[in-house]
């Protein structure tokens, strides 16, 4: 499933840059998320918790960060094994950071989600109204730790 979504955060293009690039920042900021350990410098093991209607998967795994510090951009890739059997669940996003004017800055995101076992069998619908949800608190998240967002 793709997911192509932008937001506008009321700060400067370097402090929301530093602020995605944290994975710490980040899980507290992505409802259900969670940094448990850094393997490496680009490398974290963590997990994930969601509720899809009336469901609840917690998924266990690794994130890695590939940053290209010049064009503020980023590719993130996650993969985790979802606990009782919930399936797995995959997910490489590329964002990226511009500046719209003195402290206004436009983030993109673009994503591919890869989700198998009871999940996937509630349907592309059901799972694109989490994942707007979840993007949305996460963006509000955002908006809150930086300044105003829109």
């Amino acid at each position: 499933m793709k997911i192509s979504e932008k937001f506008t955060v009321e700060a400067p293009a370097h402090e929301v840059w530093a602020f995605l690039t944290d994975p710490e920042r980040v899980a507290a900021a992505l409802p259900g998320a969670k940094i448990a350990a850094k393997v490496d410098e680009n490398t974290y093991e963590g997990g994930m918790a969601v509720n899809v209607g009336p469901l609840s998967a917690s998924y266990a795994g690794t994130v890695t960060f590939e940053l290209d510090e010049e064009n503020r951009s980023a590719v993130v890739r996650a993969r985790g094994r979802g606990k009782a059997g919930m399936g797995n669940a995959g997910m490489k996003m590329r964002s990226s950071v511009a500046e719209l004017g003195p402290g206004e800055t436009e983030v993109t995101v673009e994503a591919d989600l890869a989700v198998t076992g009871i999940l996937a069998q509630l349907g592309r619908g059901m799972m694109q109204h989490v994942s707007r949800r979840m993007f949305r608190e996460f963006t509000e998240a955002v908006g809150r730790e930086l300044g105003v967002g829109s």
